[in-house]
């Protein structure tokens, strides 16, 4: 039997991972406030797929969040200084096609099949434009 094929992060949950990981530990309301927009459902979602959890509250209660180690096996990393320095890169066409090629094995391997074209296009985006948002 087949296993079912997990649908590709949405723009708003590739935005929310984004910020989780490069910020982390990090509160809802904070990443709320990164991204202008209600993160409840984009953070349940990724809980739910096990790519962030809990890691404690803040000094004013708000649980904080953190990437998980499937974060770090989907997207290849060792740990999380593995991440680019948002703040000096500035992609080339190459190396914003070497990611969007190793965004979409990612999903491949966590969805056990083959990509869709477009799926890595707002991860690609959240991954530039999350650490903007900074």
């Amino acid at each position: 039997m087949a296993k079912p094929r997990t649908p590709p992060l949405t723009p708003a949950q590739a935005e929310t991972l984004a910020i989780v990981a490069y910020l982390q530990p990090v509160s809802r309301p904070e990443i709320t406030r990164i991204r202008g927009v209600s993160a409840d459902s984009a953070t349940a979602t990724l809980i739910e797929r096990g790519l962030i959890e809990e890691s404690g509250r803040s000094q004013f209660g708000a649980i904080l969040y953190r990437t998980t180690p499937l974060f770090l096996q989907l997207f290849g990393l060792e740990s999380l200084k593995a991440l680019p320095d948002v703040s000096a890169w500035d992609p080339t066409p190459e190396e914003q096609a070497a990611l969007r090629d190793r965004l979409l094995r990612a999903g491949e391997v966590r969805a056990g099949g083959p990509g869709e074209g477009g799926e890595s296009v707002g991860v690609l985006a959240a991954v530039d434009g999350g650490g903007e948002a900074s």
